[in-house]
């Protein structure tokens, strides 16, 4: 077979040498020539995808199969992908979330297939290899060449991720590790490109059972908005069949879309299905305004909700349409409580259509395939079915995985496959190695689908238990399993998640419970093979559902279905054995101290696990009335000890690339926060309690430090640039502060403003909460007249911040008077936010032209970058740091704006690219030299951090919006100048609807 794939040229293709081919190991790819095809090999093969196989390359190939059923989406993913094409930037993206089972990956290989004549596609064999061999080779496939051939022939690589993990040691996502490699590996071999280098077609698995969201803008068509209320009806189907008590769906539309109306209509169709109920505006009372009365408010709608359903006996479809859902999470809590069914439903009690009207919606650029087909899917899979009959005749009733997705999914086609035979058998012969074998893949099959077994493993056990079998047979089960080819050794697996949830039910029919199986699992099969399962055992034992809104659950769902089932114990020796299997890794360590204190009369059996489960039960123990005030206390210090050695590991294994382990110095303020609500159990009168009072308050000044710690932390970076941390976090660190610091009668919240006030973290705090209330505090504060430093750069900022407010404040150039002053001394060791200060009132040309010497922008922006470092580096690293301002198009302290903007406008701005426009932020004109950024601003270069690494393509002059985060200036949006026309013209075309994607795709390359 003559390998080749498509060239530069346009319609070429170039012949691929067997050693370049070889080098390429981590990448499958899609040939331009696959010719040479058995037809029997063929049939096998569309044979064995269809009863559940991974797909490969050839079930693809129209020549000698049928053509696939194009699911939803697929139009979707070939329009977003050809829009990346025409991209000024090296690497770009596209997001596919699938749910397992719902064909994700057949979808992503079928888009790679389509484009095999245009672009060159591999498929990444194995996604948590190491990013920097497999970003090589990318670029290799990029060049065609390597050290061996270097004449090179470029052309953009469509590259499929699928189902990428987080990566081992840093915790962040493999896709970001790989981007990051790729941008040093592609700037080390000195490549610029007006296309991209790579497109990522990202395919993750998502449950969108629990939650989801769906947009609706203002300008979209009839059949468009025929086609939305198509997938809400789909979304609530499929959460109908999930096994939560409490789902949502999100509906944010435009206030001038029929949004609501949509919605209304869906409720009016399904009313024989659902017991529905519309609430309008039904939070009337914000909790900042009332607490007492919003908790009533929350607690009497969840009292009439759960009474509806009670009094109906079937699901809750309930709209809420409303401006704000701030409160939402407060009313999904409290119903969850209530409800508290020990029993695994069948059914949701309540799903909540959250629909909230926005003057502004972003239609995402991601696509989902879900476990519920839409109307026109169902046409093509019962046409694709007859097809499929005609030619595969009786073998056709063995393909379980398409029969399944024809029939939308239902529980009714997976049950049935499951034959009365193998009931009984089940029943009959639990300990035989088929059996156990089966129980062992319905089990990770359900909890982490798409997981699989190896053969030699397989076989290895049969030898184990004395089973004389030539090969792994696993009568009467063969016909609910498929063995494939990982490229490596063969896999076992069953043909659908769908099928192994329903043999699990029948083991757990016949007593042989999740319990029992994972145990026998973990004894069996993993024992001695760890590193082979230790991926399967995190996700099925320790990964915990994630919830919108609400925090996630305490556990995963094996854990938390075997809780259900009254066998808290078998947890218990769960988690031991894995524990002592995975004895690095704390994740299991964690999830048993959390089940401990589940009851009480297991605290001392804890001693084994003492470090994990003094942390994590204590807060409980804290509050345990039985025990006295010693006991209490002394249960205090040891968490205080444990968390101040986690905090001491914390600093000690800080690296360049690891993120900061921050739970020790919040563990510490937790039990705080504990231990001083035991005030009211002391006298104060009483000497021989003194020692009591005395032993709190010596805790005092590290809640200050620490509290003062959290306040840059959570202000100056977040989590990742899409993820908030939880509104718990920053909650339990205020409070803990206000219990140690409020003096008497002093109000609480006052205490807490008052704090603020004198670090630049909470003055940007005020922005995002209330800066009413900086505004009543500033009133009271006075120039500073002194020279110390601190005070007059706080002054200096409050100033600034009140300036936000369109409020009367100082004239920008007495307060560059007063931070020139401190800059001419020139004093050492200054912290990233007074060189902060000097970018954002030294920036704008009408400062520097009014200043004799004024701060060269140049140094500022080194000396900022060598303060950072010394001083949050370590702490920030892999961590998203936030813009504080943007430079805007006022005058004086009016040109800032801070990031608190319009979300679609933050989106732009951190997801966009060089055609975005945000109307009040004004663009810097800049360069690109030797892939790094530049402001040019008054004959200076002030060197600026790109946003987004990949926009740094090739030299030339930019343009970009600014944005200042505690590091230094960052550049949002990178333009190049001579695509200004280009981006125009190339709008113009897509909106084009007599446009073909091809056309498209031509269009784009030629204006590249």
């Amino acid at each position: 077979m003559m390998y080749q794939l498509p060239s530069c040229s346009p319609s070429k293709t170039i012949l691929i040498s067997t050693e370049l081919r070889d080098s390429l190991s981590c990448l499958d790819l899609v040939w331009s020539d696959m010719t040479e095809i058995n037809p029997d090999e063929a049939r096998q093969q569309e044979a064995d995808f269809l009863k559940g196989a991974p797909p490969k390359w050839l079930n693809f190939d129209t020549s000698v199969n049928l053509p696939l059923v194009e699911r939803d989406g697929f139009n979707d993913l070939l329009q977003l992908i050809e829009g990346k094409r025409g991209k000024s930037c090296l690497i770009t993206d596209v997001s596919l979330q699938y749910q397992p089972g719902s064909g994700g990956s057949t979808l992503a290989m079928q888009v790679l297939w389509h484009f095999w004549k245009d672009l060159r596609c591999a498929r990444v064999i194995d996604s948590d290899l190491d990013t920097k061999k497999l970003s090589k080779q990318v670029v290799d496939l990029f060049l065609l060449s390597n050290e061996e051939h270097p004449k090179q022939d470029r052309k953009t690589v469509l590259l499929l991720l699928l189902d990428t993990k987080e990566k081992t040691g840093n915790n962040l996502p493999i896709k970001n590790d790989l981007c990051e490699n790729l941008i040093e590996e592609i700037h080390n071999r000195g490549i610029s490109s007006q296309t991209p280098v790579v497109i990522i077609l990202n395919c993750i698995t998502a449950d969108f059972s629990l939650n989801d969201t769906l947009i609706l803008d203002s300008k979209v068509s009839e059949e468009e908005i025929r086609q939305f209320k198509e997938k809400l009806l789909q979304q609530i189907r499929l959460q109908r069949k999930s096994q939560w008590e409490v789902t949502t769906i999100n509906l944010l539309y435009h206030k001038d879309s029929s949004g609501s109306a949509v919605a209304r209509e869906v409720l009016q169709d399904l009313r024989e299905e659902f017991t529905c109920e519309i609430q309008k505006e039904p939070f009337t009372t914000e909790i900042t305004e009332n607490k007492e009365r919003f908790t009533r408010q929350i607690e009497d709608m969840a009292n009439t909700l759960l009474e509806i359903y009670k009094t109906h006996k079937k699901p809750v479809l309930v709209l809420l349409d409303h401006k704000d859902d701030k409160p939402l999470r407060y009313l999904l809590k409290k119903l969850q409580s209530k409800l508290q069914r020990s029993a695994r439903p069948d059914h949701p009690a309540f799903i909540i259509i959250n629909a909230v009207r926005k003057s502004i919606v972003r239609v995402p650029g991601h696509v989902k395939l879900k476990l519920e087909l839409l109307p026109d899917e169902k046409e093509k899979f019962a046409q694709k079915r007859q097809e499929i009959e005609k030619k595969h005749r009786k073998i056709s009733k063995m393909f379980h995985a398409f029969n399944i997705m024809q029939g939308g999914f239902q529980k009714e086609d997976a049950e049935k496959v499951i034959t009365e035979e193998m009931v009984n058998h089940i029943g009959k012969d639990k300990k035989s190695s088929s059996t156990r074998l089966l129980s062992f893949l319905d089990l990770i099959n359900s909890y982490v689908p798409s997981s699989h077994l190896s053969e030699p493993l397989c076989k290895t056990f049969i030898e184990q238990t004395n089973e004389r079998k030539p090969s792994v047979e696993m009568k009467p089960f063969m016909d609910l399993i498929v063995i494939f080819s990982d490229g490596e050794q063969n896999c076992i697996r069953l043909k659908h998640p769908m099928i192994a949830d329903m043999c699990l039910k029948r083991f757990t029919e016949n007593k042989l419970t999740r319990s029992d199986i994972a145990l026998d699992f973990l004894k069996s099969m993993v024992k001695g093979n760890e590193s082979n399962y230790k991926q399967i055992c995190k996700r099925m034992l320790h990964k915990r559902p994630e919830k919108e809104k609400i925090e996630n659950e305490k556990f995963s769902r094996l854990i938390l279905d075997i809780i259900r089932e009254g066998k808290i114990n078998k947890c218990i020796s769960l988690l031991k054995r894995a524990s002592n299997l995975f004895s690095t890794d704390p994740v299991y360590p964690q999830a048993l101290a959390r089940l401990y204190y589940i009851e009480e009369s297991e605290y001392r059996k804890a001693e084994n696990w003492a470090e994990e489960f003094t942390k994590t039960t204590c807060g409980v123990k804290l509050k345990d009335k039985k025990k006295d005030i010693n006991t209490r206390l002394a249960i205090a210090q040891s968490a205080i000890d444990a968390f101040k050695r986690e905090e001491k590991a914390a600093e000690d294994e800080l690296d360049d690339n690891a993120r900061f382990n921050n739970r020790g110095h919040f563990g510490f303020l937790q039990v705080c926060k504990e231990i001083s609500d035991l005030r009211p159990l002391i006298s104060p009168n009483n000497p021989l309690q003194q020692k009591y009072h005395d032993f709190i308050n010596g805790f005092r000044a590290e809640v200050e430090s620490k509290y003062d710690f959290f306040e840059c932390y959570l202000t100056f970076s977040r989590l990742s640039n899409k993820k908030d941390d939880p509104d718990y976090f920053r909650g339990n660190i205020e409070n803990c502060y206000k219990r140690y610091f409020t003096q008497g009668d002093q109000n609480e919240e006052k205490t807490l403003n008052e704090k603020k006030m004198k670090s630049f973290g909470g003055l940007l705090h005020f922005l995002k909460s209330d800066i009413n209330v900086l505004k009543q505090i500033c009133s009271a504060i006075e120039k500073p007249q002194s020279k110390n430093e601190t005070q007059t750069i706080l002054y200096i900022f409050a100033t600034i911040i009140l300036s936000q407010s369109d409020e009367p404040s100082e004239k920008s150039q007495e307060l560059q008077d007063m931070l020139q002053k401190l800059w001419s001394t020139e004093a050492q060791g200054r912290s990233p936010e007074f060189y902060l200060l000097i970018l954002l009132l030294f920036w704008s040309h009408e400062a520097k032209q009014e200043k004799e010497n004024p701060p060269n922008l140049e140094n500022c922006v080194q000396n900022m970058s060598q303060s950072y470092e010394g001083k949050y580096q370590k702490y920030l690293c892999g961590r998203h740091l936030v813009p504080l301002f943007f430079y805007g198009k006022g005058e004086g302290l009016q040109i800032l704006v801070h990031s608190k903007l319009d979300k679609t406008d933050l989106d732009l701005l951190t997801e966009g690219d060089g055609s975005v426009e945000v109307k009040c932020l004004q663009r810097i004109d800049g360069k690109v030299e030797d892939h790094k950024v530049f402001a040019v601003r008054n004959g200076q270069q002030i060197p600026v951090v790109a946003h987004n690494r990949a926009s740094v393509c090739r030299r030339g002059q930019v343009s970009f919006y600014l944005g200042f985060t505690i590091r230094g200036p960052v550049a949002y949006n990178i333009r190049y100048q001579n695509l200004i026309l280009q981006y125009h013209l190339l709008s113009l075309c897509m909106q084009n609807v007599a446009v073909k994607h091809y056309s498209k795709s031509k269009i784009s390359n030629y204006m590249s």
